[in-house]
């Protein structure tokens, strides 16, 4: 029995090391005209500059998956820029290009604009039924897509936001983002840029806070525009203090 024991446990250590994550965005995170404007909401620039490059893009493509999913972005962009009534014009938008979505669409393209849209929704109106339900949709899409890179940040992500009595773990948290960093081979630009500051805010919440800094740091040398940057900057800070 012992025996046995002990390989299941190596062969499970074997596999956990042989997760091979792909990327169903591919396409639009490669875009130079998405990587464009990422680069101006994503370091602060003038809402006019945001505007342009945002027009260029949606330009660019007629798939409503990710017209759906760009809206997100200029939600958060809006909100974080202390301008709600343009959070609130393109959350209205990303609902109506997720009606746009054909029926017969499926998989994790599906479930990442239900996700985009109910963090979105949340985002603007703080109500919790949006929160508990971006809560199971990521669940719902790491459980069916756990080798989508998109799919597996998320739900580090919501280990590190969701209260204890909801599944809530930093723990686990980072051991999903040391995984993906691990098996890291054709992420995109956006989600190796998620990954370091889910990490960093992994490795600040576990009280590792030298090693989160250094992520902290190669996470604001790719955008410089997020507000997550002085949380877990002021928590490591505290943390190495002794605070």
């Amino acid at each position: 029995m012992k025996r046995l024991i002990s390989t299941l446990i190596i062969i499970c250590i074997f596999l956990s090391g042989l997760y091979a994550y792909t990327d169903s965005f591919q396409e639009m995170q490669s875009s130079p005209l998405f990587l464009s404007l990422l680069s101006v909401i994503k370091n602060g620039g003038e809402p006019e500059e945001a505007e342009k490059a945002y027009q260029a893009y949606i330009e660019s493509t007629d798939d409503p998956v990710a017209l759906s999913r760009v809206e997100y972005h200029m939600v958060r962009y809006y909100m974080d820029s202390g301008m709600k009534d343009e959070a609130e014009r393109h959350l209205l938008i990303e609902k109506d290009m997720m009606d746009k979505i054909p029926e017969d669409e499926e998989g994790v393209r599906k479930l990442a604009t239900e996700v985009d849209a109910t963090s979105s929704e949340y985002y603007v109106t703080g109500k919790l039924k949006a929160g508990m339900n971006n809560n199971k949709l990521v669940k719902e899409m790491y459980k069916n897509y756990p080798d989508e890179f998109y799919a597996a940040i998320q739900e580090g992500f919501r280990l590190l936001y969701a209260p204890p009595i909801a599944g809530g773990s930093s723990k686990k948290a980072l051991r999903i983002f040391n995984d993906v960093e691990e098996n890291q081979t054709g992420i995109s630009y956006l989600d190796h840029y998620s990954l370091l500051v889910g990490k960093a805010m992994a490795l600040s919440e576990t009280e590792k806070y030298e090693e989160s800094n250094e992520y902290l740091e190669k996470a604001e040398s790719i955008y410089s525009f997020d507000p997550a940057f002085e949380e877990i900057r002021d928590n490591n800070e505290k943390g190495l203090s002794g605070k």
